[in-house]
């Protein structure tokens, strides 16, 4: 997939598409020290790491303009979402090797963005308008880390497998939450949970 069918399935322009080839240069340059992505997906990375993590761009509700990324990594979808702009971001990432390159990527890009490096169990409230989190951890376990972030207005926008229906079974916890589950546009086997409605 080319960076110019990314920018067509994501709505973006020229400039941006320029800052996400710039953003995954400094991954590869950095990959090098630090194991940021799995080598595997360096070679795919327009389509495996910029469009999935793009695409949850769509799905925020209206008037949102403060995203808090949970266990940001390589930048994933976090940075992404900074790039494309319309939001403030906060980084929440534990490891400090990773939480310096996010910090490089930010500077560098000058993106409106903000860097945690922290466990987000011991963030104070940030009032988030949109959490995302990609390959973190079970949906049950993942609910329980942001637990003090969650809201009734917030929506969650979480990365997932073909195994969250199995995750979704093992969440009693929410009775009054809605879970829709998209299709991925960067692959057949992925999905985008989408939650509201926490009380």
């Amino acid at each position: 997939m080319t960076p110019e069918d990314i920018a067509r399935l994501l709505d973006v322009s020229r400039e941006t598409i320029d800052k996400f080839q710039a953003y995954l240069q400094l991954l590869e340059k950095w990959q090098r020290r630090i194991n940021l992505v799995a080598n595997s997906t360096l070679a795919e990375a327009w389509q495996r790491h910029i469009l999935d993590s793009g695409q949850l761009a769509a799905l925020y509700p209206p008037q949102t303009t403060r995203v808090m990324d949970v266990g940001s990594g390589a930048g994933f979808p976090g940075l992404v979402l900074a790039i494309m702009g319309g939001v403030t971001v906060d980084l929440v990432e534990s490891d400090q090797r990773k939480a310096v390159f996010l910090s490089t990527v930010i500077r560098e890009l000058g993106l409106p963005a903000k860097v945690h490096n922290q466990r987000i169990e011991t963030l104070p409230r940030l009032f988030p308008d949109v959490i995302t989190a990609r390959a973190l951890a079970p949906v049950p376990k993942l609910l329980k880390l942001i637990e003090n972030q969650l809201s009734p207005e917030i929506v969650c926008l979480f990365l997932k497998g073909a195994a969250v229906e199995d995750e979704l079974t093992n969440l009693q916890t929410y009775s009054t939450m809605r879970s829709i589950t998209h299709s991925s546009l960067s692959g057949p086997t992925g999905v985008v949970l989408e939650l509201k409605n926490m009380r």
